[in-house]
């Protein structure tokens, strides 16, 4: 019996946009990381190939330190949204569009040969500090202009491991700590349902007579 295809919310890399992590192996195995602009075929053909581009290379045994923050991360969030939960296969693994950016923008920060076992796990710690959206603006700035996986160390890429590495592995970095967070006034919300077991609890809380339910005599 075979078992499911190593991904994270994607099921078919061929037919959908998203990443491809790849392992190689040998005395030189890296991490690479393709972006696949998977499509659906057409009619005419009986075979197809979606276009790869080669984004990111790293050292297996960095590899071997980020995939497991990164997997509890993304399975978190697709535990919440009711996904099924992902994981990283010994070959290659399919990756959703949106977590590749994001798995990217820390890969890029780590990726040269002199990082260190202290910056990585900053990087980890201070990636994790980041929303989503805020990752995926960054992948969109490094990119547009040092996207490959040649470009490494250079411009973005470059401010990537300044910003992400910043610190030591004994700061705290806590995001109900930095100043000035706080939310808008509440507003109304029409589409709130209250569930049954919710308004059964405020019944009873108006009517102490129903704390208590009478029994018939032995």
């Amino acid at each position: 019996m075979h078992s499911a295809p190593a991904n994270f919310d994607c099921a078919d890399i061929y037919q959908e946009h998203g990443y491809l992590v790849r392992l190689t192996k040998g005395r030189e195995a890296k991490a690479q990381v393709f972006e696949v602009f998977g499509r659906a075929p057409t009619d005419h053909e009986p075979l197809w190939a979606p276009e790869t581009v080669l984004r990111c290379e790293v050292e297996r045994d960095i590899w071997d330190v980020v995939s497991p923050e990164t997997r509890a991360e993304f399975n978190r969030r697709l535990k919440a949204e009711g996904k099924p939960s992902g994981r990283w296969g010994a070959d290659e693994t399919a990756v959703q569009r949106l977590f590749g950016k994001e798995l990217l923008v820390l890969l890029w920060a780590v990726e040269l040969r002199d990082v260190t076992a202290e910056e990585i796990a900053v990087a980890i710690r201070n990636w994790l500090g980041l929303k989503p959206e805020e990752r995926w603006w960054l992948y969109t700035m490094t990119a547009a202009t040092t996207g490959l996986a040649h470009q490494a160390g250079m411009g973005w890429r470059g401010a990537l491991r300044q910003a992400l590495c910043f610190g030591t592995r004994s700061d705290t970095f806590n995001l109900s700590t930095v100043a000035g967070r706080g939310t808008l006034a509440p507003r109304s919300n029409a589409r709130f349902a209250p569930s049954k077991r919710r308004k059964q609890r405020a019944k009873t809380d108006d009517d102490p007579g129903l704390l208590f339910t009478p029994t018939a005599a032995g």
